[in-house]
């Protein structure tokens, strides 16, 4: 992957981020800068999945209302939420 290729592609995921519900920017947002680069292609493409999610799903998602039924999404909300609780000392949790 070229370096180009990869800075658009950052990009893209940082705008898929930001997300009408603005409670879902900040874990989101949080993970990618954080954690996405750690991942591997498996998960990066899982991630990108949950992005093409509606607010609504992805929010149900990670307070645990449902789960997906993609597993590869299930894993990914699993790490969101692990980050979340790990780096959030304030009350703005999910």
């Amino acid at each position: 992957m070229t370096e180009a290729f990869h800075a658009e592609r950052m990009v893209r995921l940082r705008w898929a981020c930001r997300r009408t519900l603005q409670v879902l920017d900040r874990p989101l947002g949080n993970f990618l800068h954080d954690c996405f680069a750690d991942l591997d292609m498996g998960e990066q493409f899982a991630f990108e999945r949950l992005l093409k999610a509606k607010d609504q799903e992805i929010l149900d998602w990670l307070i645990g209302n449902r789960e997906s039924r993609d597993a590869g999404i299930c894993a990914i909300i699993a790490k969101i939420r692990a980050h979340d609780d790990n780096s959030s000392g304030d009350n703005n949790h999910v």
